[in-house]
């Protein structure tokens, strides 16, 4: 009798130290955190001070790499809204969420969204602004609270944020004691851009992206596109303050990040880094180490994986993302060795199917159909729409006389079968290695690799409309 009480009070002192014990190692998130997700739209992952562009003012995203962790090797799974959008909110690649070009809608039958999980839990999950893409399924989830517009912008006109929604929101919510999951965002920097008498920066300042032609238009249009990525910087000040008056700060997990490349050539709609190389920096005060950078290599498909992963629970189906939480909390600088990216298009204006894959060293892409004529918004819309790139038309002038834009605009419209760059020392993806003889062994490898993937997913090669072919089309 002796022996099984003391059997028993062991086992209770035993148990009593492992829940201890698993308490510290969870430490203040026993209590589930709150996340908050402020998302910039087609922002360039150069282009903020904390990614290297110290010509440009944009403080708070400053501010958060000083006070976390930005990574420097963070993807999304296609470089164009709705796929990219419909990939975070299930954790699936396009191929295996259905939604694979931009204004699809029709999911995979069987996916089902990530976010209900977090409802599960007792969070309460609230939308403004453009999280989702268009009307497909996954922006119309029954779990998420849609945070109406105060003012709405006149028809025709894209809603800018407004943070007093977002305030108003936060104010009133009937239990504040919820855990809550805030995802905020931006229209901005998606064209149309703000004029450019209203531009801050001057067109000397302005730095021209790589691979690009000068021009003063070119420049320009830049400084429309800077101007708008500056006033998103002051509407995530913003939120950062509603974070210190509203929630408890000590247990927030504020993440930053865009949901693809810039609206430029070799940019938005192409699988080059930057098209799908995104800026994404954590901060959650006394968790997340200040003022550090992680080469880990993640995706949007892991992003709410993470948050589940934090919130004491686990994805209960097979998904592509997984949680990157050691990451965040400086346990490993690691976390994949692969990522896989898609291009199918958007509907008729670009017709180009791409695939892609990036490892520690290398990028890999594959252009499925060589022989179309690369085409995207930039170069089809005309004058007199919001969306027209205003530059372009000096860009084929300039390509009359001056071989240096004969030769930018024949690598914007054409594209080889594959390109193989040493992404580690070509960040912009200069020179293809395709036929140096130094790398074929890479090449064989990752060509299979992007073909094996192909035959997982079942990819079909699909068209978004009906494709432009060069032999119709004339190169400078």
């Amino acid at each position: 009798m002796y022996v099984e009480e003391k059997d028993t009070v062991m086992k209770k002192v035993v148990l009593i130290v492992l829940f201890s014990a698993l308490g510290f190692i969870r430490g203040a998130w026993a209590t589930p955190p709150n996340f908050v997700m402020f998302i910039t739209d087609d922002q360039g992952v150069y282009h903020s001070n904390p990614y290297g562009a110290d010509w440009m003012r944009t403080p708070n995203m400053q501010s958060l790499a000083d006070d976390g962790l930005m990574f420097s090797r963070a993807y999304v799974a296609s470089p164009s809204c709705a796929p990219s959008r419909a990939a975070l909110c299930t954790g699936l690649m396009p191929y295996n969420n259905g939604i694979v070009g931009n204004h699809e809608n029709i999911r995979k039958e069987g996916v089902e969204p990530l976010l209900p999980i977090l409802a599960k839990l007792g969070y309460e999950i609230a939308w403004y602004g453009k999280v989702g893409h268009g009307n497909g399924w996954y922006t119309r989830i029954p779990e998420i609270t849609m945070i109406p517009y105060a003012n709405k912008a006149p028809r025709g006109t894209p809603q800018r944020l407004d943070i007093t929604d977002v305030e108003n929101f936060i104010k009133n919510r009937e239990d504040a004691s919820r855990p809550l999951a805030l995802f905020v965002g931006n229209k901005w920097p998606h064209r149309p851009w703000p004029e450019p008498e209203t531009a801050r920066i001057s067109l000397e300042d302005v730095v021209v992206p790589e691979k690009t032609y000068d021009t003063p238009e070119t420049r320009s249009e830049m400084s429309r596109y800077i101007e708008s990525i500056e006033r998103v910087d002051n509407r995530l000040g913003e939120v950062r303050t509603l974070i210190r008056q509203y929630l408890d700060q000590d247990n927030t997990l504020l993440l930053y990040t865009a949901d693809h490349g810039h609206a430029w050539p070799f940019g938005k709609w192409s699988l080059y880094e930057t098209g799908v190389r995104t800026p994404l920096i954590a901060v959650w005060p006394g968790k997340i180490k200040t003022g550090t950078t992680t080469r880990a290599m993640v995706s949007w498909i892991d992003i709410i994986p993470t948050f589940i992963d934090f919130a004491g629970a686990k994805v209960p189906w097979k998904i592509d993302g997984y949680s990157f939480k050691n990451v965040l909390l400086g346990q490993t600088d690691s976390h994949r060795d692969r990522i896989f990216a898609v291009q199918k298009g958007d509907k008729a204006m670009s017709v180009y199917p791409i695939r892609s894959l990036r490892t520690e060293q290398f990028k890999y892409i594959l252009n499925l159909y060589p022989e179309f004529y690369y085409t995207t918004h930039m170069d089809l819309v005309g004058p007199g729409s919001p969306y027209h790139n205003r530059n372009w038309p000096s860009w084929i002038e300039a390509a009359k006389t001056d071989p240096e834009a004969a030769a930018f605009l024949r690598a914007y419209h054409s594209r080889p079968p594959e390109e193989l760059y040493l992404v580690e020392n070509d960040p912009f993806e200069i020179t293809n290695l395709v036929n140096d003889p130094s790398y074929q062994k890479v090449l064989v490898e990752m060509r299979a690799l992007v073909a094996n993937r192909m035959n997982e997913v079942r990819d079909d090669k699909s068209l978004s409309g009906e494709p432009r072919y060069l032999k119709d089309h004339p190169l400078p």
